[in-house]
């Protein structure tokens, strides 16, 4: 109990320190339009928002994470725009008995860090490190990976902590003397299934770790092959019907994307230091040899490389390596897709592996395969943590080690510090368009985010689109516009109705300062079947049309 009491107040440290009260309660003006240290954040959280509020507020459907209102016609899935479906589910149940919006974002940013801290304690106490010191190092440790904090602005992949729960999982079921099928099959499949109701990557992760478990009962005797295939085919099965009904099995889910090979990770990416609170290289410092290899930022801090060195991972074993093949292939495969076929060692391209067309279209799956790279990342750190508390002075070994880790990652802690200071900086009149929103039924833009021209000056249009679409979805509005993954782009103008609010983004933006977007852009004119015209000139500041 001391143990797991240590864990959680050092995730609750972990957490304040970088989230005000405020932020983790939701009440915050940040979440307004929320921006975090990952590049293009202010869009992916947008998004995450847009699908979370338009899901919260609808009725059921099916797949039962479609929503309508938010995009084209035939509307869009969450599992698209990133909005954490096991949040949005509890979200829209709170709803229904409550009648009140609860957002919940803020809580779960919370949640993560002190997952992350109680998930790296079951793993090396699942590893045979039970004394406080080794929880409370792990704890440390695990609030304070690069990682981990380098993910702020991806909301559903600060769930990491799924990668270390799993491996504690996979330890601890492998070291029980003997496994039953029904405990098997729910602890297998209810880890997958929750992983899949956060993020896909995060199932491919944890579901891979999770599957050799009966396999691995089977080597050891602990377990028939036929009960072990059983439990594989069961957990398969629900595992197919729990992606059907929520939307994961239609073809935008399994299209590949264009990326794999470009947001990968680098040879050297968990060695080298980065952004490092306590040796002498910039903040700006981050090894990738290709400019997506921010994907695959793995560096694993300062204490866990010292850790590391003390331990030569004498918990690895040849002895350990044969007796756990299963999950040795699951960690070197997490590792291959994680550097891809084009590898870089630091700046160098050392070589790209041709692969034929149908392979590259599987691996397009998840062509951020840099992010594999946290399996052997967070097994690595946690035997580190294990063979560590075997030394015999472990203590003083332990908390240094923790209070390294803890000052190597300042600059990141800061980072996200200061990121949740204030919200993004808005492209819109904030209170005009809630006035004016609040007048119509829905909003069209011509041109929707997908189908805005990529040119030198899109960027400022790409911001607009993405405001109005947070703003329409946070007010309940349906829009034809959306920013999300893998859907095909719908440029056509729906027709126009009564209470339509019509909004052009045409015209070089290049000439209008984004300071005054809304109130001087010559490029945009906002109309609508039903505002008066007075109404619009207040809302725009420029010559509107009534049509």
């Amino acid at each position: 109990m001391l143990a797991w009491l240590a864990s959680a107040l050092i995730g609750g440290a972990g957490a304040l320190a970088v989230f005000p009260l405020s932020v983790m309660a939701g009440t915050s003006a940040y979440w307004d339009f929320p921006h975090g240290v990952v590049g293009g954040s202010w869009a992916d959280m947008a998004t995450s928002l847009s699908g979370y509020e338009t899901f919260v507020r609808q009725g059921w459907t099916w797949p039962l994470l479609s929503v309508s209102g938010l995009g084209g016609a035939a509307g869009t899935n969450i599992i698209f725009t990133d909005s954490t479906p096991v949040l949005a589910l509890l979200g829209r149940v709170l709803f229904r008995l409550t009648g009140t919006f609860v957002p919940l974002y803020g809580p779960w940013s919370g949640f993560c860090v002190v997952a992350m801290a109680l998930a790296s304690t079951a793993l090396v106490r699942a590893l045979g490190a039970r004394s406080p010191m080794a929880a409370a190092a792990a704890a440390a440790i695990g609030v304070s990976m690069p990682a981990l904090l380098a993910r702020w602005g991806h909301l559903s992949l600060m769930a990491e902590w799924l990668v270390p729960l799993s491996l504690a999982a996979y330890v601890s079921l492998h070291r029980a003397r003997r496994l039953h099928a029904m405990p098997t099959f729910g602890i297998v499949t209810g880890l997958s299934a929750l992983s899949l109701l956060i993020h896909p990557y995060l199932f491919f992760m944890t579901g891979a770790v999770m599957g050799t478990v009966p396999l691995q009962a089977v080597r050891t005797g602990r377990m028939r092959l036929v009960t072990a295939l059983a439990v594989l085919l069961a957990a398969a099965a629900s595992l197919v019907v729990l992606m059907a009904s929520m939307g994961h099995l239609s073809g935008a889910a399994l299209e590949p994307a264009g990326g794999f090979g470009i947001y990968s990770t680098n040879l050297v990416s968990a060695f080298v230091p980065q952004l490092s609170g306590v040796l002498p290289f910039g903040p700006d410092f981050i090894i990738g040899g290709a400019w997506g290899q921010y994907e695959g930022f793995a560096y694993l801090g300062l204490g866990v490389l010292v850790l590391l060195w003390i331990s030569r991972l004498s918990l690895l074993t040849r002895a350990t390596l044969r007796a756990h093949p299963f999950l040795l292939a699951v960690v070197l495969g997490c590792t291959v897709l994680a550097v891809s076929n084009t590898v870089y060692l630091a700046q160098f391209h050392l070589f790209t592996v041709p692969l034929p067309d149908a392979v590259l279209r599987l691996v397009g799956i998840v062509r951020s395969s840099g992010r594999f790279i946290w399996v052997p990342v967070y097994l690595g750190a946690g035997l580190a943590v294990a063979a560590a508390a075997r030394h015999p002075r472990a203590g003083i070994i332990l908390l240094a080690a923790a209070a390294l880790q803890w000052a190597d990652a300042g600059p990141l802690r800061a980072m996200v510090r200061d990121s949740v200071a204030s919200s993004a900086p808005p492209a819109l009149d904030r209170s005009a368009w809630a006035s004016a929103l609040a007048t119509v039924d829905r909003v069209v833009v011509d041109p929707p985010w997908q189908c805005i021209p990529n040119r030198a000056d899109a960027a400022w249009f790409y911001h607009a689109a993405i405001e109005v679409q947070l703003m329409a979805s946070a007010t309940g509005r349906a829009t034809n516009t959306i920013y999300a993954a893998r859907v095909t782009p719908d440029c056509t103008v729906p027709p126009l109705t009564p209470g339509t609010l019509v909004i052009h983004l045409h015209g070089p933006a290049a000439l209008v300062p984004p300071a005054d977007f809304c109130q001087s852009s010559p490029n945009i004119t906002a109309c609508s079947l039903s505002l008066p015209a007075d109404v619009l000139r207040g809302l725009t500041q420029v010559d509107t049309t009534l049509e």
